[in-house]
């Protein structure tokens, strides 16, 4: 009987020292984390003007660049040679869509899953971003998942999202937000928080707020509650730009259940939640509903829903948005173009 007893304790002792071990920092058990802001010497000359009058912006879930299978089902560890040709790959697909903001989502700056290479540095290397502001979401010492086998397990994380730019970046600012409450406490020491990372970008003479962020996927009211704080911080202080994976599909969308992974988004409030922040979104509902698929940007191998958004400040113009092509990725980037200053000379005046 004292040997079982013993052997009980022992065990609970051992579990007790590996998840206090493997969860440190205890999932980033605070309001905002370190938030850090790079200056990058790019490999390649930057081709920006000092006061343009437009600007172009992309966001891009880029799933760390694993594509196909990163959030865990059919997962299986890569080496370090696949993670160096994805990251040349989407470095020239930037440089190709030539935006002057990016935001980039689920993006590894130290992980073991992808070889602590900090992508976000290395990206902004090789594609001409200077500036580079980088919002750590998800460290652990020890991820154990995917479960089994252990060969697959994601390792030490450190995770989050970041903004590439062309110009000075300045106020960086991280806000962590809170876990389902549906989930185990054990899970939820491991679970990535989702964020709202805040950054300004000085373009000439004008600033402008920018704010990233990546939302809760499968706890609707979860998300609910994160969206109601990011209302609040919109009423705080003028944002012009909000870009990201919501995890949200248009309240027009046709189908919002029977997803492949089972998603579900039926009765779920955020996009009309979205709608009282007062900024514009810049595939509007009536177009949007025209033509769905033409603006789907998940799963990107086979797109039958819209989880990616730019929203943006009523007193800008925006031109143009599109979903881009990429196969960098589990998402598609999403594009738009703005209106920032007037044309610097009127070609019809001589």
């Amino acid at each position: 009987m004292k040997m079982i007893l013993g052997t009980i304790i022992f065990f609970l002792f051992f579990v007790f020292i590996f998840l206090s071990w493997s969860s440190y920092p205890w999932s980033l058990n605070k309001a905002t984390v370190q938030s850090t802001i790079i200056n990058i010497e790019p490999e390649m000359m930057v081709d920006f003007e000092e006061i343009p009058s437009v600007i172009k912006i992309v966001t891009f879930n880029i799933g760390f660049l694993y594509g196909r299978g990163s959030e865990g089902s059919g997962y299986e560890h890569r080496g370090i040679e696949f993670y160096e040709k994805a990251l040349v790959h989407v470095s020239k697909e930037m440089i190709q869509w030539d935006a002057d903001i990016v935001f980039l989502q689920e993006i590894d700056f130290d992980s073991s899953r992808s070889h602590y290479i900090d992508q976000a540095k290395f990206i902004a290397t090789k594609a001409g971003y200077p500036f580079v502001a980088e919002a750590i979401s998800w460290e652990a010492n020890y991820i154990p998942f995917p479960y089994f086998p252990l060969r697959n397990n994601f390792g030490k994380m450190n995770s989050g999202g970041a903004i590439l730019s062309k110009y000075p970046l300045s106020d960086h600012q991280v806000t962590l937000l809170t876990k389902p409450l549906s989930q185990p406490w054990w899970y939820n020491l491991f679970y990535l928080h989702r964020y709202f990372q805040k950054v300004s970008v000085t373009i000439g003479e004008k600033k402008f707020n920018l704010m990233n962020l990546h939302l809760e996927a499968f706890d609707k009211a979860n998300r609910k509650e994160q969206i109601e704080i990011l209302l609040e911080e919109v009423k705080k202080s003028q944002i012009d730009f909000i870009a990201g994976d919501f995890n949200m599909v248009p309240t027009s969308a046709l189908k919002k259940s029977k997803f492949f992974n089972d998603d579900d988004y039926e009765n779920d409030p955020s996009y009309e939640l979205m709608k009282k922040s007062n900024l514009f979104e810049v595939i509007p509902e009536e177009i949007y509903g025209k033509d769905e698929a033409r603006f789907f940007t998940f799963p990107a191998w086979r797109p039958d829903r819209r989880l990616d958004y730019i929203w943006y400040n009523s007193s800008l113009k925006m031109i143009k948005a599109e979903v881009l092509p990429s196969a960098s990725s589990d998402h598609l980037p999403l594009e738009a173009t703005f209106q920032i200053n007037g044309p610097r000379f009127n070609p019809y005046s001589q």
